[in-house]
């Protein structure tokens, strides 16, 4: 099992994070949102370390990050056409994927048009994710990541569905924005712990 610590805006974080073993790094590249960086920031930390930076987007207009992110992560529900046109990109996609009963049936059509890893979220922003239905969802897609309130505290709730991986932005932060190295370093030890 794999962990990835997102919504990463300070450089110490960034480093502090793969060294405690953090599998792939993310970054809110959207404007106006909290967490957000500039994709230059992502040049930056590719400088300074070595795991696959994810760029996330809540919108389907992500050339200022193909060159610079391993993968560009969506955050949104996709329409059929901005699926398909994502086919056309020589990018690696990651899709969010609502914990809810629509998310059975979004799944399915990625399943059907695009060869993406998938994160299975929280339907509405801002709460935990509901594990029954995620695990309904981990049934589909076994090696599927799964966020959304997931915390150093609660971490086995979420290891015991078996993802693939396990997202973490708020959950490990000492205030928002900023990663507590404390929190990463328990969350991820549970995390290859149980791998």
């Amino acid at each position: 099992m794999k962990a990835k610590i997102c919504g990463i805006t300070h450089l110490e974080d960034a480093v502090m994070a793969k060294r405690l073993g953090s599998d792939m790094l993310g970054f809110v590249v959207q404007p106006g949102m909290l967490r957000y960086v500039k994709p230059e920031f992502l040049r930056l930390v590719k400088g300074e370390v070595d795991s696959p930076l994810v760029a996330v987007k809540l919108s389907t207009s992500f050339e200022d990050v193909i060159e610079v992110a391993d993968y560009v992560q969506v955050h949104k529900v996709l329409t059929r056409e901005e699926m398909e046109e994502l086919t056309t990109y020589s990018a690696k996609f990651i899709l969010y994927v609502p914990s809810s009963i629509e998310g059975v049936e979004y799944l399915n059509l990625i399943n059907r048009t695009l060869d993406a890893l998938v994160l299975i979220d929280s339907a509405k922003k801002g709460t935990k994710v509901d594990l029954s239905m995620a695990k309904r969802l981990l049934d589909l897609r076994p090696d599927a990541g799964i966020g959304g309130g997931v915390t150093p505290e609660n971490v086995y709730e979420f290891i015991s569905l078996n993802p693939g991986w396990i997202d973490v932005s708020s959950g490990v932060e000492s205030s928002p924005a900023k990663k507590d190295f404390e929190k990463m370093k328990r969350l991820i030890r549970a995390v290859k712990d149980a791998s």
